[in-house]
């Protein structure tokens, strides 16, 4: 166990916790501003959103977009901002300034950076950090401490249930749905093995195939090796086209099923087709895409229970919003 304190991260932790304690201690000491209707702390620092603050909004929109944010955009970016606020400052109430390892980490290390000190201890710096409101400036530290609050929000959700998980991809059949789909066989004849012939032998190949009437797993034999499969099983056009290219996946849409066709060129060669089937686009089961219903029902949970947080956190704030209509 002793051996485990040489670990940084370990300092950071122990650190942290020191450090909560004590501002506890003040905080206790001081007695809790409450109040009585609903027993919650008064923040007594307004958030305000200043002129400059939403003219960097609209520099950064201007930026990603190539075009200023229209009014409501603009709008949305401010209830953004303030949300963040809100979550760095309910951060803060929770300590997680104070005890967060990776917000401790990049406080120390900004101060190892400009500092000439090398045998100040972690503590002192991460300390001395606080007390220049480092964590407040930083944007690496801003965007953790907001991860963190939303993270604590998805760990506080429970498992969903198989009977959640069945009603939300029924409620969402749109989202979840098996791509229509191709299975197929083909014959392969290699552009390096026949150069500037293999075109003249792809076409005299299809003419033997659909003169004797050969079939796939029969045919196979009269190309040339293929590093793939010959005969595919159900595959997407999608799926089609990383393996073959989109031209390929292209023309085998337009492919008549059990009829060899062809040639279809790809980005190894040339290729004789035998489509077997084709179906359609439907809804998947919940076996082939429960990972996916899982992440998306918790997302969607873990959204309504922040928006419900964050309406219940920015009440305790007084909001002022500067002018933004130019």
């Amino acid at each position: 166990m002793a051996g485990c304190w040489g670990r940084p991260e370990i300092h950071f932790v122990a650190i942290g916790a020191l450090l909560f304690a004590l501002d506890s201690g003040l905080e206790r000491a001081r007695g809790p501003d409450r109040t009585p209707a609903t027993g919650a702390r008064l923040r007594t620092e307004p958030i305000a959103i200043s002129s400059q603050q939403i003219a960097a909004l609209r520099r950064d929109w201007l930026a990603r977009s190539g075009r200023f944010p229209t009014a409501g955009e603009l709008e949305a970016l401010i209830e953004v901002r303030i949300d963040e606020e809100v979550l760095l400052r309910e951060a803060r109430e929770q300590g997680l300034h104070r005890t967060d390892f990776l917000v401790g980490r990049r406080l120390v290390r900004n101060l190892r950076f400009i500092g000439d000190d090398p045998t100040r201890s972690d503590a002192d710096l991460w300390s001395e950090a606080l007390a220049l409101g480092m964590d407040r400036t930083d944007l690496v530290v801003r965007r953790r401490l907001i991860q963190r609050m939303q993270l604590d929000v998805w760990g506080a959700l429970p498992e969903p249930t198989q009977a959640a998980l069945e009603a939300f991809r029924a409620a969402h059949v749109d989202r979840f749905t098996e791509p229509a789909g191709i299975r197929l066989s083909h014959v392969y004849l290699s552009r390096d093995r026949r150069g500037e012939e293999v075109a003249f032998d792809a076409r005299r190949l299809l003419t033997r195939l659909r003169k004797e009437s050969i079939d796939p797993a029969q045919a196979r034999s009269l190309g040339d090796a293929f590093l793939f499969q010959h005969d595919l099983p159900v595959r997407s056009p999608e799926e089609l086209g990383r393996l073959f290219g989109l031209p390929f996946a292209r023309a085998v849409t337009r492919v008549q099923t059990e009829r060899w066709a062809g040639p279809i060129a790809s980005r190894y060669g040339q290729h004789l087709v035998w489509v077997h089937e084709r179906s359609p686009e439907r809804a998947a089961e919940l076996a082939s895409v429960r990972g996916q219903v899982r992440e998306a029902l918790l997302t969607e949970r873990a959204d309504a229970q922040l928006a419900e947080r964050l309406r219940w956190w920015r009440a305790q704030y007084s909001i002022r919003v500067e002018d933004f209509a130019s």
